[in-house]
């Protein structure tokens, strides 16, 4: 992890804590630099400041007082291409052209460079003065035509042509409706694929050369370290394209061929769905705003990653955000904010978890509370133990169905008489893609397409056809399919009992308390909404183990996500 510039300034003896402290404090009302304010301050020479810097972005230093630099190397560069990116050639190592920078974060310059000489380009720190000066010496005085990188406007900053690739792919996806965005390395390309309405598909390849830039550049707009190349790193970016502002969720994962990266898209100014939006049937809409409605208890909603869960509970919260209700959430992240509610984000780097969140949630005296995942036995104790003194608790877990939300809390470690006191029901979901409006056409259903929803001989069913509007897929956006589980005073007692889970699944659907998603989507097939291609991607049978119920105690072993 990298060391903050405070700590290695304290580590090297060149500044007093209290020093430390004083510019920390003058940092919170002015929007400055820590080194600026330290070297503003006395506390510490400009030179320092820059040598822990670079001490801190792992980049070589060095000092230009009093030097100039060859003139084959700064004749590479024009004037305002050395003002505008605030750099100048200095040596040579090996094949690498090796210039000076006085701000790390001009590590984005490497891109702009690389295009323009054509050639392997490496960064040097050195002091803001003197390479003013140094600029000055060489070049001549800024004519005010070139700016510094950071002063550009976004126009002028995306004539990097690896910066106007990427911009290129986010409006792209934002015009594609993509969800995530896929970077992915090969030995001779990289290739980018979009995932829309839930499939991925190629967007474009590029020669493998522009991978190094185009993760060079993300890692700095996330926040990452450009030089570990070794580690799994997350980070997020702010970015608008195509007039949005997104909210982007970056994943670096190292791979034999080298780092790939995953990208999700969070549209922060997209409408949230209401409660009618969803999909829902009217029986099952009716049931899930009466379960939401009861002043406590914790009701789960389940589904594998990208399946709508967090749309589904925050259409519940909307519901339920009046202002004789107070509502705390706590995720990670935050993926949309909505008036009236308070929401958290967990850090899990300074303690702030899931479970220590929700411990001091229960001193703000909430009504409702949104726990963003159960993770482990602790946040469904904590879950629990809420949902029993007077607080509506909201949560998801990742299980198969609705009844595997029961066995997932016991894997933790969870007694089945907590589960059966606290669980008022559970909403299992997957998304489906949605059949195109405009070119969707009616046609006889097939033999096993009649088997599978008991249609009669002659029966007509919609199928994708293919047009522009939907890009020639057949599908446009995606619905939500549901099953639900309602627990009844049968379904406690069995949990109480210790009597297996098959039993419990049998008896719920057997007392209609359990509505499987088979049903679900078989009706928003023959309503013409999707298919039965779609149907069997999101649905399988499984034949479950008949296991019982054990009770487990304190000291059981917390069981692992499936």
């Amino acid at each position: 992890m990298r060391k903050q510039l405070g700590a290695i300034l304290l580590a090297q003896g060149a500044i007093q804590e209290d020093q430390l402290r004083d510019a920390l404090a003058q940092q919170k009302n002015r929007s400055a630099p820590l080194g600026d304010l330290l070297v503003q301050s006395g506390a510490v020479d400009e030179e320092t400041v820059a040598r822990a810097l670079a001490l801190q972005a792992r980049l070589p230093f060095v000092s230009l007082s009093g030097k100039t630099p060859p003139a084959r190397l700064t004749d590479l560069l024009d004037a305002n291409q050395a003002w505008e990116l605030e750099c100048i050639p200095v040596t040579e190592k090996g094949e690498t052209l090796l210039v000076a920078v006085a701000d790390p974060a001009k590590v984005v310059v490497l891109d702009t460079l690389r295009f323009l000489l054509d050639r392997d380009v490496g960064l040097v720190m050195t002091s803001s003065k003197v390479l003013e000066s140094v600029l000055e010496l060489v070049y001549g005085p800024c004519s005010g035509e070139a700016k510094g990188v950071d002063d550009e406007s976004p126009e002028q900053f995306e004539e990097s042509p690896v910066v106007r690739l990427v911009q290129k792919m986010f409006s792209d996806a934002v015009d594609e409706r993509a969800s995530d965005i896929h970077i992915e390395p090969f030995d001779d390309r990289v290739r980018i694929r979009y995932r829309i309405d839930g499939k991925l598909e190629i967007y474009n390849e590029h020669p493998i050369d522009l991978h190094a830039p185009i993760l060079s550049h993300l890692k700095v707009s996330a926040g990452l370290d450009i030089a570990e190349k070794r580690k799994p790193q997350d980070g997020r970016i702010e970015h608008t394209a195509s007039g949005r502002s997104l909210d982007v969720r970056t994943s670096i994962l190292p791979t034999s061929s080298g780092e790939t990266c995953v990208m999700r898209l969070l549209d922060r100014e997209a409408n949230l769905l209401s409660l009618p939006d969803l999909g829902l049937t009217p029986r099952a809409l009716a049931w899930f705003e009466q379960v939401i409605e009861r002043p406590n208890g914790i009701f789960l909603v389940t589904g594998p990653t990208g399946s709508g869960k967090t749309t589904t509970l925050y259409a519940a919260l909307q519901t339920l955000n009046r202002s004789d209700k107070k509502i705390l959430t706590v995720e990670d992240p935050v993926e949309y904010r909505i008036k009236g509610i308070n929401q958290v984000q967990v850090h899990p780097s300074i303690g702030l978890s899931f479970a220590r969140a929700l411990r001091a949630f229960l001193r703000q005296a909430p009504n409702i509370v949104l726990v963003g995942e159960i993770r482990d036995r602790e946040t469904a104790e904590v879950a629990i133990q809420a949902s029993l003194t007077g607080h509506l608790v909201f949560s998801t877990v990742h299980t198969n169905d609705a009844p595997s939300a029961v066995t997932r809390l016991l894997d933790m470690g969870v007694p089945p008489f907590l589960i059966a006191t606290s669980l008022q029901g559970v909403l299992a979901q997957r998304l489906v893609r949605r059949l195109c409006s405009k070119c969707a056409v009616e046609e006889p259903a097939t033999e096993v397409e009649r088997e599978l929803l008991g249609l009669d001989k002659g029966a007509q069913l919609f199928h994708p056809r293919g047009c522009p509007e939907c890009s020639r897929t057949g599908f446009r956006g995606r619905v939500g399919c549901f099953e639900w589980l309602q627990m009844s005073e049968s379904l406690r007692d069995i949990l109480f009992q210790g009597q297996s889970l098959n039993r419990f699944s049998a008896a719920a659907a057997k007392e209609g308390a359990w509505s499987k998603m088979p049903e679900d989507i078989s009706e928003k097939i023959l309503s013409g909404l999707t298919t039965v291609n779609e149907m069997l991607r999101v649905t399988r049978v499984e034949d479950e183990p008949d296991e019982p119920v054990k009770p487990m105690d304190s000291n059981s072993t917390e069981g692992t996500e499936s």
